[in-house]
């Protein structure tokens, strides 16, 4: 960041005359949360906290000597806990069991005395044979077998689609190690693990650990000895199983593998993790410890949803692997640095309980596009440092809560854009507020004292304050501790009795007990010329300020926060002319693309905007920043022609899909069609352009509109992806004939992207029509979870209330976890359904409790009110007061109305 030159002086003045500003601001703010929807809560009123779960006893090694039968969904064996207890005289052992598991035994050390047990819920107590202290280290071995629902997938060749591979694979967050394993299902204690496995050839295993070796099992079946000599919490446990090819890297010593299915080729590999080495390389050296452990794999897997940090064995989805024309649009480096960055944040330090979560997600959601900023530069960072900040913003409008937050129903709840996207956005703060140098040594100084240790957030926050000498506090109670956000409304003015800018910044977030009143230091930026801009440090502190800049002239620009560091919602209109200065010479590419979204919307007429955006996407190197300000000349206006011709021979494909897209939205023309017909016919092209080709092809009602969608069908490609971009154009056609295509493509046996690309469509088909919204009901159970979920959509969407049974039935066996997502989304529409359905009156008579919960807001709202009306009585008063100071001479005399 500049300084400012010595000269310049910031006045920062209170405005407290007759009314305070203040109090307006609360006022209008009160106005506006009558306006406003409600948030619901994170979590209901009475939900207790979840403080850390006391351990009795120190597990410290976990062997597990398991069969696993994928034709039967069995998995059956023996693990052995050694135990150390924690206190005194010691007389039972809790573990975690999934209610899927039977045990058949236990044993209690080295004699294999057998103990008595029983279970609890998901709970197996076993009673010592005696007492046991801490010097007492001792096994306890438990043998079981199951068919779980949860914590472990069984994916089975399947004749409908004969290129499905046979697959198991387990999932351990939050807490669903235990559906399959019986263990101690918490992060907050650490133990080395042995996996020792035997499942039918010519199926492998990969888990934590080293590969001892593998062996001839009885009949065709083989065992694998995985061995993990580094403690870490039992959520990391991880088995993934299939016939894979294995492909290999290395740096010095560390082994670096990629597990893919068989028919996957080494380049198609590649082009998904073939980046790692260059990741455990940059991330070892900026965080000051290089990889922790003796290998690191990567293993695709079908019906994973994104990617999980098992140590040294992530399991990542197998939808990444993407071919050479996918890959024009679709990098997933961030995924593999993402899961990478969790080796160091999650596994090596590992959060001590779920509300400390976003000390895994937050730091490896900031230290993805930390890669990109090594990788490809600041200005992509910066751009992805954005859409982590809209990601926040955009969930913050369904509930808010801080991201250290005690109280929550489940884990799994945890796992949001808070902890995600915000944390991340609130490392980037840190990081902008300290400056790089005590930043990076507060990451190096955090990671050498707690390794292979449970962490706190106060941990991290002693680290940062150690490394530079600032007390940290207030940054963590306001961005931490509580939530939301600021909400800023930014006026500015030319004061030419004096010479100076006058900017006003208000704070107009609701302020209460949960969102505070936020201190920002940021910047002001004042541009007096293409060139010479001033950047001024300042702190917004109060609800209102006026910052007073002494200026010679006045300002083409004033900015605030030009850099986009502050997590924050900007109410901060501008002219066109300060817009097109901004697009043209604003220095930060956040700055300028925010310039070319305002402008997009009011080029219609306006030269001047025309000329400016036409010309802006081209003056950035940013491929991103390309892209979007391409997107935002395909606005429909006519205008735009020739850029959009332009970009569409761009280098970048990203830019020359939006420019396809933005032609697509034209009427038709020759040289547009040519465009498009050479787009289309391009098989090298990316798809999204081809896609969109054929989309403004069909739109224009070519001659031969049925011909280019029966040929699009037939198309390989990625994932299906031209098919089913087609298929949505057939069924946008005649209801008739789109309701058959529509039945025909949603069957089983289908491809999985034509099925749910079929399903979009029977909100509209089947809105009167019985034997389609049987079909649809039928889909919610569907095997394929794209498909359950675009049914279940399409349900809520339709208001099926008799599809209630099956979405009940569905839930009871949907995965939680890590991978609870669906089961969310199944649980809202069963919710919104209810609501939808009609009740019967004694049903709908509202309960004792809920008024009593509704108490507080109607007291609130009741204040509101009153403190509106005594407002509106100032107002009036002050009304009458200046009528009645008024000269004759100021009354005029209206006009007479015109004639007719």
């Amino acid at each position: 960041m500049s300084h400012p030159s010595r000269w310049i002086r910031i006045a920062v003045l209170a405005l407290f005359a007759g009314v305070s500003v203040a109090a307006e601001a609360r006022a209008q703010r009160r106005s506006s949360l009558l306006a406003a929807p409600a948030r619901r809560p994170f979590a209901p009123a009475d939900t207790p906290r979840r403080p850390e779960r006391l351990r009795f006893v120190d597990v410290q090694h976990i062997k597990a000597e398991l069969t696993i039968d994928p034709k039967v969904h069995e998995v059956r064996g023996v693990v052995t806990h050694t135990l150390r207890p924690l206190h005194p005289f010691l007389k039972s052992v809790e573990l975690d069991c999934g209610k899927d598991l039977k045990v058949q035994r236990v044993t209690i050390g080295p004699n294999r005395i057998v103990g008595n047990f029983r279970r609890e819920g998901d709970k197996l107590i076993v009673d010592l044979d005696h007492p046991r202290g801490p010097d007492d280290s001792f096994d306890l071995a438990v043998t079981y077998s199951g068919s779980p629902e949860k914590g472990m997938k069984f994916i089975a060749h399947d004749p409908a689609y004969p290129d499905r591979p046979t697959v198991v694979w387990t999932q351990g967050e939050a807490e669903e190690t235990h559906h399959w394993l019986p263990c101690y299902d918490y992060p907050n204690d650490r133990a080395t693990t042995e996996m020792i496995v035997n499942v039918p050839r010519p199926l492998k295993v990969v888990s934590n650990g080293v590969l001892v070796e593998s062996r001839d099992g009885p009949g065709s079946t083989v065992t694998y000895h995985w061995k993990m000599d580094a403690p870490f919490a039992s959520y990391l446990i991880s088995l993934a199983i299939g016939d894979f090819a294995v492909y290999h890297d290395r740096i010095g010593d560390l082994p670096i593998d990629y597990y893919v299915a068989r028919d996957v080729d080494e380049a198609t590999a590649r082009r998904f993790m073939g980046k790692t080495p260059r990741m455990v390389e940059f991330f070892g050296r900026v965080i000051g410890r290089p990889y922790p452990y003796a290998k690191y794999a990567q293993v695709c897997v079908p019906e994973f949803g994104g990617g999980m940090e098992n140590i040294t064995a992530t399991t990542m989805t197998d939808e990444a692997l993407h071919d050479a024309i996918a890959e024009l649009e679709h990098s997933s480096d961030g995924l593999v640095a993402h899961e990478l960055a969790h080796q160091w944040f999650g596994d090596l330090l590992t959060c001590k309980d779920w509300s400390h979560i976003w000390l895994n997600e937050g730091f490896a959601s900031y230290f993805g596009p930390l890669y990109t900023e090594h990788a490809l530069g600041e200005e992509e960072f910066r751009i992805e440092m954005h859409r982590e900040m809209e990601g926040y913003l955009r969930s913050d409008r369904d509930y808010r809560r801080a991201i250290v937050e005690p109280r929550y129903t489940t884990p799994d709840d945890m796992f949001d854009a808070v902890t995600y996207n915000k944390g991340a956005c609130v490392l980037h703060m840190l990081r902008g507020l300290i400056g790089d140098e005590a930043w990076w040594k507060g990451i190096r100084g955090y990671v050498a004292n707690h390794a292979f240790d449970v962490v706190e957030t106060d941990d991290f926050r002693r680290a940062m304050e150690v490394a530079s000498g600032k007390d940290l506090k207030w940054f963590f109670d306001q961005w931490v501790y509580k939530a939301g956000y600021p909400e800023l409304k930014v006026r500015w003015r030319y004061e030419d009795a004096d010479r100076t800018v006058r900017v006003r910044i208000e704070q107009t977030q609701t302020i209460n007990e949960l969102t505070p009143l936020f201190r920002l230091p940021t910047t002001l930026e004042i541009a007096e010329a293409p060139g010479r801009v001033r950047s001024i440090p300042i702190v917004i502190d109060n609800e209102v300020q006026e910052f007073v800049i002494p200026a010679t002239e006045r300002p083409r620009l004033v900015q605030v926060d030009p850099e986009g560091r502050l997590i924050k919602q900007l109410d901060f209109p501008k002219t066109d002319a300060e817009s097109i200065h901004q697009l043209q010479y604003a220095s930060a590419v956040l700055s300028r693309l925010e310039a070319a979204r305002s402008l997009s919307g009011r080029s219609r007429g306006r030269s001047a905007i025309v000329e400016a955006m036409s010309a802006a996407w081209k003056r950035e190197k940013a491929p991103s920043a390309r892209r979007e300000m391409v997107e935002h000349i395909a606005n429909g206006d006519d205008a735009f022609r020739p850029a959009l011709v332009e970009a569409a021979r761009d280098p970048e494909a990203r830019v020359r899909v939006a420019a396809v897209e933005g032609l697509a939205k034209l009427g038709r023309n020759p040289a547009a069609e040519a465009i498009l017909r050479a787009v289309w016919a391009d098989p090298k092209e990316a798809y999204g352009a081809r896609n969109a080709a054929l989309r403004g092809l069909v739109a224009w009602k070519v001659d031969d509109d049925l011909t280019l969608l029966d040929a699009a069908l037939k198309v390989p490609s990625n994932r299906n992806t031209i098919a089913a971009g087609a298929l949505a154009m057939i069924l946008d056609g005649p209801a008739s004939k789109a309701r058959e295509t529509a039945a025909l493509y949603s069957r089983y046996g289908q491809p999985s992207a034509l099925r749910t690309t079929a399903l979009s469509a029977f909100p509209r088909l089947a809105r009167n029509d019985p034997a389609l919204q049987e079909l649809l009901i039928s889909l919610v159970d569907d095997p394929d979870l794209s498909v359950r979920l675009r049914a279940v959509s399409a349900v809520v969407d339709l208001k099926l209330t008799r599809a209630l049974p099956a979405l009940q039935s569905r839930l009871d066996r949907e995965s939680s976890g890590f991978s609870a997502g669906p089961r969310r989304r199944l649980q809202s529409a069963i919710d919104t359904l209810k609501a939808a359905s009609p009740q019967p009156a004694k049903r709908r008579a509202r309960t004792a409790t809920a008024l009593a919960n509704d108490l507080p807001v109607i007291r609130e709202l009741e204040a509101q009110a009153a403190d509106l009306e005594a407002r509106a009585r100032q107002l009036r008063s002050r009304i009458a007061e200046l009528n009645r100071s008024r000269k004759p001479a100021d009354v005029k005399t209206p006009a007479p109305a015109a004639t007719p």
